[in-house]
């Protein structure tokens, strides 16, 4: 190699340096925005919706207890038929019932709702009544129901009979069953205020949008790149990448579930939906269902990729190390608002599963993060019509 080669090389080697180092920091930046708006400038945010005229929604006392029961798998409430079925539409998917008729001061008979969380295993064998089969529910054991109100050497203060789910009860201050001896209730005695359905739809599109024009400041060159070769592929080239991609999301989902079955197992806690995907059905059973779908089917990805794959990827040389690192921190990020760790363990199995195959998806095609988004994209759409037509 001549003087003259052995200069442009040189010079070339440094350009390729520089523009390693520009993408890097471009990725560090990114990270940076990413992390800043999601724990710092998302409550400056929602300080500002809720400044908004009608974008807080006052709870009843009777709302209060259903909000606590759709989180509590140990939950148990009474409340009267007529009130709850106000609200039934908006918690029947979380909360199962069972009716008690009464008399009422000696002349009428009352209609009341025994209530339940859904995600509790214990409530068919302690409160419910079997045919001879146990294949046809009958009724409720009411001696056992009076054993969990009532004070004595027959209280009842555990779902199972290892007594590793405490029962937690639940009553506004205007309603006491004639039946109930025990002081060990949480009482509801005045209503709560939060955003609204709908504006906090609108609070977490907006977020989502101000995430992905922050991003593509830095990381558009990255997508246009990665796109355009992803559009270069044959059809059946991408379609097969597409579908090979989202069977290992439909098996990775199916293999996790056990996984979450077995920590619940070992770690005596009911498996239950994790508070993110809650928030999502809810979301989508409401007036602002429209942004949740656009965050969720199309932001969200967007905006998950480009960080937990190609920046975080982008950032440690080791693929490997990157793919297990992303996929702890998307596990991560989804599960801050679950009640314990003990929770956060069973719940995010699923998630980081997914992160190991969305990362694994991005590695097994060159790094390119269209294969990724869209994928993501696809798993997020068929969850989002199974959410909402089954």
């Amino acid at each position: 190699m001549n003087e003259i080669d052995l200069s442009k090389e040189m010079e070339n080697a440094k350009i390729r340096s520089r523009r390693r180092k520009a993408k890097k920091k471009s990725y560090l930046i990114s990270i940076s925005i990413y992390i800043l708006m999601m724990f710092v400038l998302n409550g400056l945010i929602l300080l500002a919706f809720k400044q908004m005229p009608n974008s807080m929604k006052t709870y009843s006392k009777d709302e209060v207890v259903l909000e606590h029961m759709v989180d509590d798998v140990s939950g148990i409430a009474f409340m009267d038929a007529d009130t709850y079925d106000i609200y039934i539409d908006q918690y029947d998917r979380y909360i199962g019932i069972l009716g008690w008729t009464y008399d009422y001061n000696d002349i009428d008979e009352k209609l009341e709702y025994i209530l339940y969380n859904k995600s509790n295993p214990y409530v068919d064998k302690l409160l419910f009544t079997w045919n001879y089969d146990h294949t046809v529910m009958v009724g409720f054991d009411s001696e056992t129901l009076l054993k969990i109100y009532t004070d004595g050497p027959d209280f009842l203060d555990y779902w199972d009979d290892d007594e590793t789910l405490e029962i937690t009860r639940y009553q506004t201050d205007e309603i006491s069953p004639f039946f109930v001896d025990t002081d060990d209730i949480i009482i509801i005695d005045s209503t709560a205020t939060s955003l609204s359905q709908f504006y906090g739809s609108l609070y977490n599109f907006f977020i989502y949008l101000v995430l992905i024009v922050l991003l593509l400041v830095f990381l558009i060159k990255d997508l246009k790149t990665d796109f355009k070769l992803f559009k270069s592929l044959k059809i059946k080239k991408m379609l097969k990448i597409i579908l090979l991609g989202y069977l290992f999301v439909f098996v990775g989902s199916y293999l996790s579930s056990f996984v979450s079955k077995f920590l619940s197992n070992a770690l005596s806690i009911p498996m239950s939906e994790s508070v993110n995907q809650m928030g999502i059905v809810r979301s989508l059973n409401s007036n602002g269902m429209i942004f949740t779908v656009i965050s969720v089917i199309i932001f969200a990805p967007i905006v998950e990729e480009l960080i937990f794959r190609k920046a975080i990827f982008g950032l440690i040389r080791n693929k490997y190390v990157a793919l297990v690192l992303s996929s702890i921190v998307f596990a991560a990020i989804h599960l801050t608002a679950e009640a314990s760790i003990a929770h956060a363990l069973i719940s995010g199995v699923s998630y980081f599963t997914m992160g190991l195959i969305f990362g694994f998806i991005y590695i097994r095609n060159k790094k390119n993060i269209t294969a990724p988004i869209i994928v993501h994209m696809l798993n997020n759409l068929i969850s989002t019509l199974l959410i909402l037509f089954l």
